[in-house]
């Protein structure tokens, strides 16, 4: 690793005359150095500029925010620069709207219970058959044993086949290959599935005694399928709920008895129920709501004729259940002293230690479990789930349920939360107190439960969501003294923007009932404005004034002090020290530095500027494929998973610029590159925005994408493997 003095000064070239930002679009020929937004790249590096790559693409950074609409707020398309040349294509700009991102298992599907040993349905209607399974298993993936700058870039260790093609299981197995599963878990729950299967199987020679309930032909599996763990941990991972709450949650009878007594206090008129699912196939009744459960409900007809919930009714039966206990103390909510107007003692929280901690953003899509094992490897100390609805959790949608896993690497790790309204923001804060709790010794649970107040996206924020609730504080101040006393011991935090509008900021406002009404534990404050998204840049001046404003509520209040964090345009060390020291944060949360350069955090730590060379770019790449083998699975339909995560993971990479080739740092999270080659081949693949060349990279680690296998960047502009977008 070579490193860069942080101060380093800038290097200048008399020959180059910076041109001012309103200048016309550079011709062919010309290059872009000097212009406003452009990286400051060497000129023995940059590309001459001709009529087929007069394009530099620009990124849209909602993709982190997981939007899916094209035009924002605002009115401003998702577009990129235009440079000039004929390839101007109206076709070419823009989101992929209508992308598909399911995957697809075309081969045999096997019984899990059948592969146990526990099946008990006959005829079952998975697969039995593992001869009929290796007729098109395909043959195993290569293990990568080193890295070159040149073609082909990878190097593999050499194919050992394990039989001949009659032998229907030894013709697809690679006994020089390993399993990076078995390697991580010491176990491979894929067993005969897996696309690594040379790494865990051995040939049975003739005359040997061999169990063969373990067999497949000739063949017997030297690893087990799954291995005991401590309780609430399964393949490195926690978080997992239990089956029957699956089952009420799908059935709406799961029981809250906070929620139902809290809503009952701050909203009497209006009874709680839950989204009633749809009738079901085999009894068709409708699923009860909690009006239903005995405890809290008389046996009068909820429903009318039609299926349709009777609210008179409803109601009558809430107040019948308020008449029943009325001997409690109005306005106390169950398991807590004090009435609801008075706000929680700091002391019945657990205390944050977030002091110099590196705290990775919740970031949709890319911040997935598999990215941010990686990130903890690369220094990252707090980290958070990619924001989980409301809704979808309390309905059991295993989809949503998903998001809230943590891996064992995560020590300090919150679940991000986003919803309208108290009466489903406080059921899934009480659900996650209930089935997953605090952390504890061993890892299990949660550290905090956050609050997305910040998300700028228009599907969630028309549903009065994210960033929309900083403009009704009234609700906004329900939902969190809620979830603060359901979630017990276990810590709240918010992530806000500045406002809503640009140029009218209300977080300063908002701030002070955060910390002494609403009993938040920490706050994270991204310097925009939900109109800005990622325009223009973050204002640090005003996170430092919001900062200020904290420090002083919470002195006045003779309150502890609470942890405050500044999010927006981090992109280097020195970058991070300097916004931490001007504002007066506790720390900078990092997002979109994130997903460019992951090692951003080892930068942090170590205090310097990495100039990373590109095989230890790949060799990230490969780690990051590997988490996500041992998360999404090894098999086919695995191996599909990863690759589309590790073709979204380069769709953010690809936009790093080595600092060996910039004429001056840091550099700088608002600056496009022009079109470069890098310091070797490697280097100049690695930074393509041409989506196959992604699609390479991924076949490097995971093989050659298979037919069924389909995937569509979020550009457009990226997805046009013509001259234009090879440039």
């Amino acid at each position: 690793m070579s490193e860069v003095e942080i101060n380093a000064p800038r290097v200048t070239d008399s020959s180059v005359t910076a041109r001012p930002a309103t200048d016309s679009a550079p011709r062919a020929g010309d290059d872009d150095r000097g212009r406003a937004g452009v990286a400051p790249i060497k000129p023995e590096y940059i590309l001459p500029v001709t009529n087929s790559n007069a394009y530099v693409n620009e990124a849209d950074d909602d993709a982190a925010e997981g939007s899916t609409s094209t035009a924002h707020q605002d009115g401003r398309d998702s577009k990129r620069r235009k440079t000039g040349g004929p390839g101007d294509k109206k076709k070419n700009r823009g989101q992929n709207k209508n992308r598909d991102l399911r995957t697809v298992d075309t081969g045999p599907k096997m019984c899990r219970a059948w592969e146990m040993g526990e099946c008990t349905h006959n005829p079952c209607k998975f697969s039995h058959d593992w001869t009929a399974y290796f007729k098109s298993k395909p043959a195993d993936l290569p293990f990568v044993e080193g890295y070159t700058t040149e073609e082909p870039f990878v190097q593999y260790a050499q194919a050992t086949v394990g039989g001949a093609e009659t032998d229907s299981v030894g013709r697809a197995i690679d006994l020089k290959t390993r399993c990076p599963v078995y390697a991580d878990l010491g176990y491979c729950p894929f067993g005969w599935k897996c696309r690594f299967l040379g790494g865990h199987v051995r040939k049975v020679q003739e005359g040997e005694g061999a169990d063969k309930s373990k067999m497949v032909g000739e063949w017997e599996m030297t690893t087990e399928l799954t291995r005991e763990e401590e309780e609430g941990w399964k393949n490195g991972e926690t978080n997992w709920p239990d089956h029957k709450v699956f089952g009420e949650l799908r059935r709406c009878i799961y029981d809250y008895p906070f929620t139902r007594r809290y809503l009952e206090a701050v909203e009497p008129n209006k009874p709680f129920t839950l989204t009633r699912t749809p009738k079901n196939k085999f009894n068709k009744k409708p699923a009860p709501t909690l009006a239903e459960q005995p405890d809290i409900a008389t046996k009068d007809v909820m429903y009318d004729e039609e299926g349709a919930m009777n609210a008179d009714v409803a109601m009558g039966a809430e107040e019948d259940a308020m008449n029943v206990e009325e001997e409690e103390q109005k306005g106390v909510v169950d398991g807590q002293a004090e009435s609801l107007d008075v706000p929680l003692r700091p002391e019945e929280k657990r205390r944050l230690n977030w002091e110099n901690g590196l705290y990775l953003a919740p970031l949709t899509t890319v911040g997935n479990l598999p990215f941010r094992r990686l990130c903890t490897t690369l220094g990252a100390t707090i980290t958070v789930s990619e924001m989980a609805l409301a809704q979808p959790l309390i309905s059991g949608q295993d989809t949503e349920w998903a998001l809230c896993r943590r891996h064992s690497s995560e020590k300090n790790f919150g679940i991000q939360l986003a919803g309208s309204y108290p009466n489903r923001m406080v059921p899934a804060a009480e659900l996650i107190a209930k089935e997953l709790g605090a952390s504890d010794k061993s890892g299990k649970g949660v550290d905090f439960v956050d609050v997305n107040l910040g998300c700028p996206i228009d599907l969630v924020f028309n549903q009065g969501a994210g960033s929309a609730l900083l403009d009704v504080p009234g609700r906004l101040g329900k939902i969190l003294v809620g979830m603060n006393r359901a979630l017990g011991e276990i810590p709240l935090t918010v992530k806000f923007r500045t406002g809503v509008a640009t140029g009218k900021p209300n977080a300063h406002k908002l701030i002070p009932r955060f910390a002494t009404e609403w009993g938040t534990s920490a706050l994270t404050l991204h310097g925009r404005s939900r109109q800005q998204r990622y325009s223009k840049l973050a204002d640090w001046e005003y996170i430092r004034q919001c900062t200020s404003t904290l420090r002083e509520s919470l002195s006045d209040a003779g309150l502890p002090s609470v942890p405050m964090f500044g999010n927006g345009d981090c992109f280097s060390s020195q970058q991070y020290y300097e916004e931490k020291e001007k504002s007066g944060v506790d720390g900078v949360m990092i997002a979109r530095g994130a997903l460019i350069k992951p090692w951003i955090f080892t930068e942090i730590a170590e205090r310097r500027e990495w100039d990373i060379s590109a095989t230890e770019r790949l060799d990230i790449v490969k780690k990051y494929a590997e988490f996500g083998l041992t998360h999404w699975g090894s098999d086919s339909l695995g191996v599909q998973k990863t690759r589309k995560f590790l073709c979204e993971f380069l769709s953010f990479t690809h936009r790093y610029v080595p600092i060996g080739i910039l004429e001056r740092m840091p550099p700088q999270m608002n600056e496009r590159p022009p079109k470069f080659r890098g310091r070797n081949e490697l280097e100049t693949l690695l930074a393509s925005d041409n989506s196959n060349d992604w699609v390479r990279i991924s076949e490097m680690f995971l093989g050659k994408a298979e037919e069924a296998w389909g995937w569509i960047p979020k550009h457009k502009s990226n997805a046009y493997g013509g001259e234009e977008a090879q440039g």
